[in-house]
């Protein structure tokens, strides 16, 4: 039953907007139709009224839609990790340099508890593996997430593990393993674990209670691995992951 304090278009406004997830996602009327099992009449008014208020906005070129500028804006304004972006960039950029690797921070969506990149910097190289923006991904799989996982809560984390069980992940034993490991030893590493031929070294951000705030990862081809690949890398997230949390915890009003 629909509560008749709230309003049906708007939820209906709102749900078309959810559907644009990423800079380069863009609909046509008839595909968002069929996506949300809205009349054509409906949603052509929904995505007008979008277009009007800044929220969409038309490409010319296919005739599609895509997030527009105000969308934008107010994912800035809601951001509650912009600190947090601002004060790991400059160490961001110091491993991109020292690697010329793709480098990535990461975070735990508080209500999927899921690992969202909210920060990366590509590397430079021909043939590299990319982190894209607002990528959201399961944070039972995968250095860059499981970092994530090792520092949650414990309630947090059974969460994840019964939601991993659900999407037939089966290695629970080992993963739970796997996560004492990386919190003895302070990063994770995985190759090939997310995507085939990729190399990840990730370490966490802490607070001084140690509370998770992000991960630092350096994202690579295996190829390029080296012998001391995995121990440089290593010293490089964790210095950096250390140096990010010190400064959080200075910028803490």
């Amino acid at each position: 039953m629909t509560d008749k304090s709230t309003s049906q278009t708007l939820r209906r406004g709102l749900m078309v907007l959810n559907h644009f997830h990423g800079n380069d996602i863009e609909y046509s009327v008839k595909e968002l139709t069929n996506k949300l099992n809205i009349s054509s009449t409906v949603m052509f008014r929904l995505v007008n009224t979008l277009v009007e208020s800044g929220y969409l906005t038309k490409n010319i070129s296919t005739g599609k839609y895509r997030l527009g500028l105000n969308a934008y804006k107010l994912g800035l304004y809601a951001n509650p990790n912009l600190k947090l972006q601002q004060v790991a960039r400059p160490f961001l950029e110091k491993i991109s340099l020292a690697t010329r690797e793709t480098i990535s921070l990461n975070v735990v969506d508080p209500i999927t508890l899921e690992g969202v990149c909210i920060d990366s910097i590509e590397s430079p190289n021909d043939i590299k593996f990319s982190s894209p923006i607002g990528a959201s991904r399961p944070v039972y799989r995968g250095a860059s997430r499981k970092v994530l996982l090792a520092f949650m809560e414990p309630l947090q984390q059974e969460q994840v593990f019964q939601r991993a069980i659900s999407e037939g992940f089966t290695n629970i034993d080992e993963l739970k393993k796997d996560l004492e490991n990386i919190k003895i030893q302070g990063f994770a590493y995985t190759e090939g674990e997310v995507y085939e031929g990729a190399l990840n070294v990730s370490a966490p951000v802490l607070t001084n209670d140690g509370l998770i705030l992000a991960g630092v990862s350096i994202n690579c081809p295996v190829f390029r691995k080296e012998e001391d690949t995995v121990t440089s890398f290593s010293n490089y997230v964790i210095e950096a992951a250390k140096q990010i949390g010190n400064a959080m915890e200075r910028n803490i009003p």
